[in-house]
């Protein structure tokens, strides 16, 4: 399959599933990061297909420390990120952290998965 990225997104969208690439896309708004997730494998397709920036919580593998609950409200707070998304790290249940997840989950809003059209049961969590 030729497709230009460029020009052609909407044709790649689907074979990067499962993340909710066109949701985070049309709501980035002015973010530096387009999403926070588990680790390097689920942050490099979506960097391939969009061309934007994915930072991840749990470093390569998604069970490393990587990402602080300070450095994540410092993201957030300074509107470079507005998104996370929990979950599909090999480190455990949480993808890089359980302070991370646990403060994600008490302080941002967990968007639901039919507004994004969600098939993997990993949440999105809607933080700025």
């Amino acid at each position: 399959m030729d497709v230009d990225l460029s020009t052609d997104l909407d044709a790649f969208l689907p074979l990067v599933a499962p993340l909710p690439i066109e949701y985070l896309t049309r709501n980035r708004g002015g973010a530096t990061w387009l999403v926070a997730v588990s680790g390097a494998q689920g942050a490099s397709s979506v960097i391939l297909t969009t061309r934007l920036p994915v930072i991840t919580t749990g470093g390569f593998s998604g069970g490393d420390p990587a990402m602080t609950v300070d450095r994540l409200r410092d993201l957030l707070s300074s509107g470079a990120l507005g998104y996370v998304m929990t979950g599909g790290g090999r480190g455990g249940p949480d993808g890089g952290g359980s302070q991370v997840t646990e403060w994600v989950r008490a302080n941002c809003a967990a968007i639901p998965a039919a507004e994004y059209g969600s098939t993997t049961g990993r949440p999105l969590y809607r933080c700025g």
